[in-house]
Parts: structure tokens; sequence; C-alpha cells
């Protein structure tokens, strides 16, 4: 059962504290009341919203928000006899047949197993609260296809401040499954402040990108590229990076 955390990060160099929470769903009510912000942050346009990291610092107070927008999702009953296709009427809230594939009336044998494909968007939101209510401050997005289905790698998301400069920086994580033939990536982006920041651009981007062959056992295969933002970022905030490549490479690859 997931609970809503809270932890504290000393930052000593300028003498500041980070005050990290996360919220899920279920923690709705408790983050509303916590901010008198709306949970689900445009919903209509964003989907529903999954998670949310506040974060509150000496530079404000920062909302680190997921969401995702289901578009399709359809779903394969494995029989014996074959495979029973459905796709999920948003409207009705119910599952229907899909045409072309086997009904469920000629199968004889009970189902085996079921397969489910979403097709989605994906979208995350660094927020700062103001008194006129939050201002976006930098967006991800990230959609998905037939073929390829992203998904936040929620425990490897997190904001910190491992440089001590008193700014937080925002870690996301996620993860591209595929249909077996081309790699499957996990990418990492760091949000950053610069260090002189500039008028529109309140945040630096860097990537790191894990690369995991089709055949996950093929340990030799691994590998990690590094765009060059992120190699000009500070060793400490490199060395959390790595440290949650590593983390999420231990639980892939035997």
């Amino acid at each position: 059962m997931l609970f809503c955390i809270s932890f504290y990060l000393s930052a000593f160099a300028q003498g500041s504290t980070l005050k990290v929470n996360w919220f899920y769903p279920k923690d709705a009510a408790k983050y509303e009341q916590l901010t008198d912000l709306d949970y689900n942050y445009g919903d209509s346009t964003y989907g529903k919203t999954t998670q949310i990291i506040h974060c509150e610092s000496r530079q404000g107070h920062f909302e680190f928000v997921f969401t995702k927008k289901v578009r399709t999702l359809t779903r394969i009953i494995e029989y014996k006899e074959g495979g029973v296709g459905e796709v999920f009427n948003f409207s009705t809230n119910r599952w229907e047949h899909e045409a072309g594939t086997h009904a469920h009336k000629d199968m004889r044998s009970a189902p085996i197993d079921t397969i489910v494909y979403s097709e989605h968007n994906l979208y995350a939101f660094i927020l700062l609260q103001d008194h006129g209510g939050v201002v976006e401050k930098a967006r991800f997005q990230d959609f998905g296809n037939v073929v390829y289905w992203p998904s936040f790698e929620y425990p490897l998301c997190s904001v910190s401040d491992e440089d001590k400069d008193g700014m937080p920086e925002f870690y996301l994580t996620y993860y591209g499954a595929s249909d077996g033939l081309d790699a499957k990536e996990l990418k990492q982006i760091v949000y950053t402040t610069p260090a002189t920041p500039t008028k529109g651009k309140s945040f630096i981007k860097s990537k790191a990108t894990a690369y995991y062959a089709v055949d996950e056992e093929a340990a030799q295969s691994y590998r990690i590229e590094y765009d060059s933002n992120w190699k000009q970022l500070s060793p400490a905030i490199q060395q959390k990076s790595q440290a949650i490549l590593k983390k999420d490479k231990a639980k892939r690859v035997p």
C-alpha cells in the first residue's frame, strides 16, 4: 500500500532545506488541502493525474505533476482455440468485441491469459506556485502507439538538491517498451536551473538513455548514451542520475 512520504534534504551551502512530499490519486484531498490547488491538472486535456511530487524550497513551492491520457485500450483474451479481441468503449465504460477476431461464444475452453494494450500520451509538468495560482515552468510529453508503450517509472522519479545550491533538480524517468523488434529504452531527463537564467528558459533539460536489447538477458548489449547537457551537469547530479540508471538495470538484467 502506498503512503504519502515526506523527507528533508539539507542544502548546506545555502543553509536551505527542501521539503518533498509524494501524492497519489488516493491522496488528492490531502494534497488540495495542503496546496489549495486541484489535484487533477488540466485533466480534460492531459488526462488523469497519476502522481504529484510537491517540493517546498527557498526558491518557492514547486509541483512536479505526472499525467496519463489514454487514447485507446484493447485486449486479447487467449483461449486454446485462439484469441478474442476486445476494445474498450469509454462512453459506456464497457469492453466490446473487436471485429475480425474470434467470439467468446465460439470458445469451448476456459480463458488462459489476457493481454492489455494501451495507446496513451504521457505528460509531466514543473509548476511554480504564485499568488495567482501556478506558472508552468517546464513540460514533458511522449506519445505511445500500437508498437511503443511508454510508461513512467514512478519510484525512479524524484526531486532533490544534489549539488547543494538551494535549487531543486527534477528527475523524470520513463521506460519505452516495444513490439520486440527495436531496442527498449529507459530515458531519464534531469531538469536543472541555469546558472544565469534567461527570459523564457526556466530549466535546462539533460538526458541519459539506457538501451536494453530485445533479449533482456543479453547484458553485453546494454549501453547508455548521454547528451551534451548531461555531460555538463555537476558531478553530484551525474552521480544521482547514474545511481537511478543502475537501479533500473539491476531490476531488468539478471
